[in-house]
């Protein structure tokens, strides 16, 4: 039995970052960020923002969506290292 990965949290989190910004699309979330449009697609299926991007989201949000929310399997690993 594979496991799958949970995809929901990431993708509920760059939906509210375009609810922030009012953007209808991923295509006009990727242009902000300067990025193609393929970046954004690739980060929904993996379930993970690469963590420089993510950190900028979170600067340009205010904290309303964080590093944490975009890249759980990073912030799952930090906080297995800091509990060692």
């Amino acid at each position: 039995m594979s496991k799958q990965k949970d995809t929901s949290a990431v993708n509920a989190a760059l939906d509210e970052v375009k609810k922030i910004w009012k953007l209808r699309s991923d295509r006009q979330l990727a242009y902000l960020l300067d990025l193609e449009k393929q970046n954004v697609a690739a980060w929904r299926v993996k379930g993970e923002v690469p963590a420089a991007r993510a950190i900028q989201i979170e600067v340009l949000t205010d904290k309303e969506v964080t590093w944490q929310m975009l890249c759980p399997r990073l912030y799952a690993q930090t906080l297995e290292l800091m509990n060692k």
